[in-house]
């Protein structure tokens, strides 16, 4: 069980993967999601996590147990995208996800091998231009945004 933080801890691990120190990589990959948050008219909140739900980065603003909930949920949204694109489309494969709710808009894009890139935005966003500026960054540092699977604990006897 994780040991609660306070408010200054978890604004200081912002940008930290999980139980690991910050490393000059994680610092730079903080710097890439806050440039979206400014650069995006409207967004709110902007977070990097795994294919299976972890976060690997967020933007300031989003606290920690936030950032983990938003994490499942942007999985959990993308996978479904992915099975709805397996089913109903052409191939398999789901390019952006996005869901409308009172008061914002979370969008959701791959993000290189194993990685996706989430935003929420207010509701009165430009939602294309948000998109926009999520692939964009996509495509100039996407290599850069892989995310190896995990891999089970070898068990003991």
């Amino acid at each position: 069980m994780p040991v609660p933080r306070s408010a200054d801890e978890q604004e200081a691990g912002a940008f930290r993967r999980p139980e690991t120190a910050m490393s000059s990589d994680d610092r730079d990959l903080g710097r890439v999601l806050e440039n979206l948050l400014h650069r995006a008219p409207g967004t709110r909140h902007v977070l990097m996590l795994s294919r299976d739900g972890l976060k690997v980065g967020h933007s300031p603003g989003l606290d920690v147990d936030a950032a983990d909930q938003l994490s499942a949920i942007a999985a959990g949204i993308a996978a479904l995208a992915l099975s709805a694109s397996a089913e109903f489309g052409s191939g398999l494969g789901a390019g952006q996800a996005m869901v409308e709710f009172p008061g914002g808009v979370l969008l959701i894009v791959p993000a290189g091998e194993g990685a996706h890139l989430a935003v929420v935005a207010a509701e009165d966003a430009d939602v294309g231009m948000v998109a926009h500026y999520m692939n964009e960054m996509v495509e100039q540092i996407g290599v850069h945004m892989t995310v190896a699977p995990r891999r089970p604990a070898a068990s003991t006897p």
